[in-house]
């Protein structure tokens, strides 16, 4: 039976292998989750990155699947640098023996979040824009009526 330990929390659990970390710290009472993350999450479902934990020792951990990579660098607005050792626990499986470190420091990759509000701005420019036009043929076809 796989050991985990919990590093901040100086807690160690046997786990079942195969167990899905997320599920298994929920059931233990640690808590994946820092401040208001532990209202606004995705319920373990990939989408949000809010469980993101850092596995000390990964040789009892699942290989880091395409996904959870997109996921783990960031949002839309801000991007996150990809550390190898910060997992999502929702997407994590037990294997074996590991080390998990809660509410690990995720660094923001400043260079690339610059160019993703770049890009947002530029998008939002575009869709004011296009209201803007439908808004004026809207208001045109109602006079004519």
């Amino acid at each position: 039976m796989p050991v985990v330990t919990f590093h901040n929390e100086h807690r160690t659990f046997d786990a079942e292998s195969g167990s899905n970390l997320r599920l298994l710290m929920k059931k233990l009472g640690v808590s994946a989750y820092a401040g208001l993350d532990a209202l606004l999450n995705c319920r373990g479902n990939n989408f949000c990155g809010t469980c993101a934990v850092e596995i000390v020792d990964g040789k009892g951990a699942s290989p880091r699947t395409h996904e959870e990579e997109g996921t783990l660098g960031g949002n839309l607005a801000v991007a996150r640098v990809v550390e190898k050792n910060i997992r999502l626990a929702c997407q994590t499986s037990v294997t074996g023996d590991m080390v998990v470190k809660t509410h690990p420091v995720r660094p923001v990759d400043v260079q690339e979040t610059k160019q993703r509000i770049a890009l947002l701005g530029i998008a939002a420019v575009f869709a004011l824009a296009f209201l803007g036009m439908f808004g004026v043929l809207f208001f045109d076809m109602i006079k004519r009526f």
